[in-house]
């Protein structure tokens, strides 16, 4: 009886533990393809933030009510799932869309995230092989989701530079390279929240940019010890066959000259 009393705790705890892990699994796919078009419909009003009704107020209607769905879907996970410790900090993207209305841009990062639609999976993912092609399109969607961003935070705050989504395009490149030419400088909080998450963020993938493009120039330029191994044991036994065969000819010419 108190060998099996410490198993009690962990056999309570599976079958949620199993249930919130297989929920995760099978929505994960869902609400990333959600979050991409959540995204679509917030680049439609920041855009055109002047947009004509009823449309304007269609897109704000939609836009929340996916928000909602967000916002249940971390509640729900943090309540059903056994390990609460750290909960936040491991779902910080899904926590910082759902706390902080003015980074809810970033919500369309959900898609690239582990089992996404667009990240690395088993045949799930639109690139699911290839890390230069997911750090690429990584990126791309980094910039439009930070120049979205601040253009939400600094349309209107006074002395803004940033105004049109072009100019929070430029100002994401720049930023996101680390460049930092000056010309474009945003003055709000919100704003400057965003832009030091995006050089955090453009550090990181020009390393693995970078790493990515000096793994692959290695491998093309590196020979392949396997292959080497593979062709001098082809030569070897060529080798042996050559000898195999002198020897049994020597022998043939032998038992002919000495009956």
């Amino acid at each position: 009886m108190s060998a099996s009393a410490p198993n009690v705790p962990e056999t309570q705890e599976n079958p949620r533990q199993k249930f919130i892990v297989a929920y995760e699994h099978r929505t994960n796919f869902w609400l990333s393809g959600l979050a991409l078009v959540f995204l679509f419909t917030y680049s439609i009003q920041s855009i055109w933030p002047d947009l004509e009704q009823p449309w304007n107020s269609i897109l704000t209607w939609f836009s929340d009510l996916l928000w909602l769905l967000f916002a249940l879907d971390l509640l729900f996970r943090f309540l059903m799932t056994t390990q609460k410790r750290g909960f936040f900090k491991r779902n910080w993207l899904d926590t910082l869309t759902v706390v902080v209305p003015q980074l809810r841009a970033l919500r369309g990062l959900r898609a690239f995230t582990k089992n996404g639609i667009l990240s690395k999976g088993k045949g799930k993912g639109f690139f699911s092989n290839g890390a230069l092609a997911s750090a690429g399109l990584g990126t791309i969607i980094i910039v439009w989701v930070g120049a979205l961003s601040v253009l939400d935070a600094e349309r209107g705050a006074p002395n803004s530079d940033i105004e049109n989504v072009g100019e929070a395009v430029w100002w994401m490149f720049e930023t996101i390279t680390t460049v930092g030419y000056g010309d474009f400088v945003p003055v709000t909080d919100a704003g400057r929240t965003i832009a030091v998450l995006i050089m955090f963020v453009g550090i990181g993938l020009m390393g693995v940019i970078s790493a990515g493009l000096a793994a692959t120039l290695l491998k093309q330029n590196q020979p392949n010890p396997a292959k080497e191994v593979m062709d001098e044991l082809a030569d070897l036994k060529k080798m042996v066959e050559s000898l195999q065969e002198q020897l049994s000819n020597q022998t043939n010419s032998d038992n002919s000259t000495h009956p």
